[in-house]
């Protein structure tokens, strides 16, 4: 027997000092996602844009003019909402929590009365802002389900720094029993 120095043997790969840095693999992806989905996001936007320019310039005769303003210029904004939104979520955080939870409310709602306005007045001519609405939003869910789960993260690593140098205090109870059976 050598010894009980063998026992306690590092996990691999990590060195001396106890702490490794992070992979530069999944941070490079997360990267690359996010700016995918923002980029997704984006080109919903301008697309939404392009498509309410061009129906004030021209306006498709066989198509009622008045709800599809509406349906346009809601739509068009929440989409534009929703690239701000995610360009908080993402890579310009400029706005609290509360101030983006709110305009997602507000993006929301947008969203809906626009669907629901184009679909129940002019039927089959929103298809195309309705299909673009729901890759906007799928993307944004990605989003902000990545956004939390950083969140989530950096709180923990923040706690995780805190709270080893501080000895885990339990309340003791207040009698313990020895287990022969008589009480201390």
């Amino acid at each position: 027997m050598s010894g009980s120095g063998s026992n306690k043997r590092q996990p691999a790969g990590r060195g001396t000092g106890g702490t490794s840095r992070p992979e530069p693999g999944p941070r490079l992806m997360r990267g690359v996602s996010l700016l995918v989905l923002v980029g997704v996001d984006g080109i919903v936007a301008l697309l939404m844009v392009v498509s309410f320019a061009g129906f004030v310039f021209d306006p498709d005769p066989g198509v009622k003019a008045g709800p599809m303003y509406v349906t346009l210029a809601l739509t068009t904004g929440a989409a534009m909402l929703m690239l701000v939104l995610a360009l908080n979520a993402s890579y310009l955080p400029f706005m609290s929590r509360e101030r983006a939870r709110d305009a997602q409310l507000v993006m929301l709602a947008m969203a809906v009365t626009g669907v629901v306005t184009g679909l129940l007045t002019v039927g089959g001519a929103a298809n195309p802002f309705v299909m673009r609405l729901v890759l906007g939003g799928i993307a944004f869910v990605f989003i902000t389900m990545q956004n939390a789960r950083l969140a989530q993260a950096r709180e923990a690593a923040r706690a995780g720094q805190a709270g080893p140098h501080a000895p885990h205090a339990q309340p003791r109870p207040r009698s313990r029993q020895r287990r022969g059976g008589r009480k201390r």
